[in-house]
């Protein structure tokens, strides 16, 4: 008899192919059994969350637009036409810097950092709220895309009517959230 004939094999349950639903209750996204379901966030912090993001593209805009006029007024300055012509070519340029610069951040904070850091910008990280899918598991970078992309342009169409209407929804849903079937809770 070998040595290793006494140790005990574990035998696995495991089939091929087949995936059972887990015990009863058990769900595979979303809430544990037993556990609480995330509560809902409040209009507020989703307002201040939003409003800090945008304050971060306002503020490389605001940079590119000081720094673009600065250009434009020194070559208009100096009283000549090739002045004039350097200074407004060199304030164009910088806009051709910032507003991609810009648009780069805004990408970062509102598809990677969303699927990166559990369905929070930075806003929502300091708010202390997240994006989740209605069955409360993460959101991917498609997900993040379209919600971020495509469902704040739907719900900004008439008037800002898609982001209001979490004002009056049960839910606290806007258009983008409805569509893309997500919800913003506490984190």
């Amino acid at each position: 008899m070998s040595e290793y004939s006494s140790i005990p094999v574990h035998v696995s349950s495991y089939q091929p192919g087949s995936y059972g639903s887990g015990p009863s209750g058990y769900q595979s996204y979303g809430t544990p059994p037993g556990s609480v379901p995330p509560q809902l966030a409040g209009i507020g912090p989703r307002i201040v969350a939003y409003l800090i993001d945008a304050l971060l593209l306002s503020i490389i805009l605001g940079i590119g637009y000081f720094i673009a006029i600065i250009l434009a007024i020194g070559g208009a300055a100096t009283n000549t036409r090739e002045g004039s012509d350097i200074g407004g070519l060199a304030a164009a340029g910088v806009f051709l810097i910032i507003v991609p610069a810009a648009l780069i951040v805004w990408f970062y904070n509102q598809i990677y950092l969303v699927v990166k850091n559990n369905g929070q910008t930075i806003g929502k990280k300091l708010m202390k709220v997240r994006i989740a899918k209605d069955d409360g598991s993460p959101i991917g970078y498609g997900d993040a895309f379209l919600r971020n992309l495509v469902g704040y342009w739907i719900s900004s169409l008439v008037c800002h009517l898609g982001f209001i209407w979490a004002l009056f929804d049960q839910q606290r849903q806007t258009w983008h959230d409805k569509i893309f079937k997500t919800r913003v809770v506490s984190a």
